[in-house]
């Protein structure tokens, strides 16, 4: 067998997950009974950086899955650390092979860097490599977790499925396996006095699994309860490929040192043909509720937190909450909370108070900016302030001589980046999210070019609606509730009505993000969703133009995040989604316009997020796709209005990391505009030279901070 590393764990970017179709959830096993309050809702705000462990002597380095320890007054932080990979690509985890330290008053430091904690030592029972510590005090010294592979093993799980697959959900079986013997991934155990000097277990690991890694510790009534990524598999995962699902597993000690036969805390519907979702496993107790943060879910960079009232047994329909974080960590410092981060496409620990919520944090907008032509013809910009997210708006007055208005205050502060919609006649329709998700609002544009007030637009949502134009000229808009358990949908009464029909419930839902939806060349309406979890993504469609839907249909592909959707000049629709992780972007496109589907194909490598679909003025679609943090842009086109794809390039700006997938819109020149948000909330804008043309370097747009969210997350 070949040795287990995170590249070959994350081989198969795109292979087939389970599939739950989308209409009544399952119930939630996890609820709240009648005399139990219901658990809170997590996430986190903005990630500071706080430290970098590069060096002149070094050059740029990484951290990834790490672990904080308060002790002796100090923090001290302990993390799988290498030399970073060129933007947007991953490093070999093969050469992680050292735990990098470094310790601080608090956790946004100062950090001052140790020499390394441990170093790998293939002499001891095999160590591969040095993953994931996990730091605990106990019983007058502290005890290191980590992850260190071994070969001669039990298959690693990392598959090589592709996309399009199916998959069954739900299966049973033992996680990983016991003992030394055998082979296989090893848990193994280092302790310490004083955090500097480290001294491996005599006896050797732990206990070894199919593909055990990513080990928490943490003391649950009288006893300490190990939770682990791994993968499920019969008979106590014996050796073979198997047909395993990526869980968390659990074993129980009650003295650190001897742990029993392992259990299965979640199960997800994945199975190892595709990249793992249950890494980084982190457990914390609070009122009553257990909190599981599991990743990487929505991307690379992002976590996802399930509720429990049960330590032994977390669900997806326990989902409450979302962090925007690779290998998050929670720590606590007083009555204070915070979320640590690391991974490989940024440099160093980054951290952000972790928040407990009473309601859902709501899904941010797909766009950021938002961008559209309205009816007079002006390309118009949407973005929100930094100091208070009150909506702000920019014009372009003249498309010959792209001459702009200042940004404007366009209305009070939003919850969100708001959604368009564009009438038969032109104008534009503009729907926002109230903060909190506690209802929508609405604008209207007039046939002069000047605006109606706002109105109340229902309520409450989990998301601004997704928007489109049927065959009758009526706009249609598809909204989640809050927590995605449903979604409903609004018509126009009639094209460009200022009236609209009562919103209709049970569309579909439950949702893992909000629906995108797009019209076929015929005009028929088509929705797409994503199944909680990312588990698949499901679509329906009219049966005829402005006329009923289809049932939900499994779309074939587990994916890391909510999809895209565009139409070329040859009619066709294409849909793109990343892999699980995001290692991986793939496009599926209907074979006929108004028609059936293709096979899904790859697209881009590692991307944070669906890339950002636009037609040039000829009909050609282009692409842009924004790497995991955000250092690298690339851009491919098609050479032909549904045509092969170019294999593009870098489109980015070396040095300027971006906070978001950009968007892209016409104007009335026919002239692509791409416009980017970089972290420092400031906007970049990028023309072609002349329709389906070449392209103008980047320059600043405005000198407006805008509000730096991270566009297609569930966050505050």
């Amino acid at each position: 067998m070949p040795p287990i590393s995170r590249r070959s764990l994350l081989r198969g970017a795109a292979g087939a997950g389970a599939l739950p179709l989308l209409g009544a959830g399952p119930a939630a096993a996890t609820a709240a009974s009648a005399n139990v309050p219901p658990p809170h809702r997590v996430g986190a705000g903005p990630f500071r950086h706080v430290h970098d462990p590069s060096t002149a002597a070094t050059g740029p380095r990484y951290l990834n899955d790490h672990t904080l320890i308060r002790a002796h007054g100090r923090w001290h932080l302990f993390s799988i650390v290498g030399n970073s990979a060129p933007r947007g690509e991953s490093p070999d985890s093969a050469a992680e092979v050292s735990f990098a330290h470094a310790s601080a008053p608090g956790p946004y430091g100062p950090w001052t860097s140790h020499p390394d904690a441990l170093t790998v030592d293939p002499s001891y029972f095999g160590e591969e490599h040095l993953w994931a510590p996990h730091v605990i005090e106990a019983d007058g010294r502290f005890w290191m977790f980590y992850a260190a592979g071994g070969a001669g093993g039990p298959g690693d799980g990392g598959g090589t499925g592709g996309a399009g697959g199916t998959g069954g959900a739900g299966g049973t079986g033992g996680a990983g396996g016991t003992g030394d013997a055998g082979g296989g991934a090893a848990i193994n155990l280092a302790t310490s006095t004083d955090l500097f000097t480290w001294t491996r277990a005599p006896s050797g690991p732990l206990f070894r699994g199919r593909a055990a890694r990513d080990p928490m510790v943490l003391r649950v009534g009288g006893e300490w309860v190990m939770y682990y990524t791994e993968v499920s598999g019969t008979g106590g995962g014996g050796p073979g490929p198997g047909g395993g699902h990526h869980v968390v597993a659990y074993r129980r000690s009650t003295n650190l040192l001897h742990w029993s036969e392992p259990g299965i805390a979640f199960t997800d519907a994945s199975t190892e043909t595709t990249v793992s979702v249950t890494e980084s496993p982190y457990v914390v107790e609070r009122d009553g509720w257990y909190y599981l943060f599991i990743g990487p879910r929505n991307g690379y960079e992002g976590t996802d937190v399930l509720a429990s009232r049960d330590p032994f047994r977390f669900e997806l329909s326990g989902w409450t909450g979302h962090v925007a974080g690779h290998a998050v960590e929670v720590v606590r410092d007083g009555e204070n909370w915070y979320a640590s981060a690391a991974g490989w496409f940024r440099n160093g620990l980054y951290v952000a108070p972790l928040s407990w919520w009473a309601t859902p944090p709501p899904w941010q907008s797909p766009d950021n900016p938002v961008a559209a032509l309205d009816v007079t013809g002006r390309l118009t910009v949407f973005a929100l302030d930094a100091a208070d997210r009150a909506m702000l708006r920019r014009v372009q007055l003249d498309p010959r001589t792209d001459s702009w208005s200042e940004w404007e205050r366009f209305g009070g502060p939003a919850g969100a980046v708001p959604t368009l919609g564009r009438t038969t006649d032109g104008r534009l329709e503009v729907f926002s999210l109230a903060p909190g998700g506690v209802n929508l609002h609405h604008r209207v544009q007039r046939p002069d070019g000047g605006w109606y007030g706002w109105e109340e637009f229902g309520g409450p949502a989990d998301a601004a609606p997704a928007v489109a134009r049927d065959a009758h000229g009526r706009l249609e808009v598809f909204a989640p509730s809050p927590g995605g358990g449903s979604v409903a949908r609004r018509r126009q009464r009639s094209a460009g009505a200022l009236a609209w029909d009562p919103w209709e419930p049970g569309f579909g839902g439950p949702v893992g993000a909000p629906p995108v939806v797009g019209a076929n060349a015929d005009g028929r309406l088509e929705v797409f969703a994503l199944a909680p979890g990312g588990a698949g993504i499901a679509h329906r469609w009219q049966e005829a133009p402005g006329g009923g839907w289809s049932a939900w249909h499994p779309f074939g592909t587990a994916a890391g995040a909510a999809p895209r959707m565009a139409g070329d000049g040859s009619g066709r629709l294409t849909v793109t989604a990343i892999g699980p992780s995001g290692l991986g972007t793939f496009a599926r496109r209907q074979t006929v316009a108004s028609g059936g589907w293709g096979e899904w194909q790859p697209l881009f490598g590692w991307s944070a997020a669906a890339p950002t679909l636009a037609v040039n003025a000829d009909g050609r679609l282009e692409a842009f796709s924004l790497s995991p943090g955000g250092a690298r842009l690339s851009h491919r086109w098609q050479t032909a209005p549904g045509g092969d794809v170019h294999p593009g390039g870098e489109f980015g700006e070396p040095g300027i990391r971006l906070v978001a997938t950009p968007t892209a819109a016409l104007d009335a020149t026919g002239r692509l505009h791409v416009f980017a948000v970089t972290v420092a909330g400031r906007i970049r804008r990028r023309v072609q030279s002349g329709p389906s043309g070449g392209w103008h370097p980047w320059t600043a747009f405005g000198d407006r901070t805008v509000a730096p969210v991270d566009a297609g997350t569930p966050a505050l």
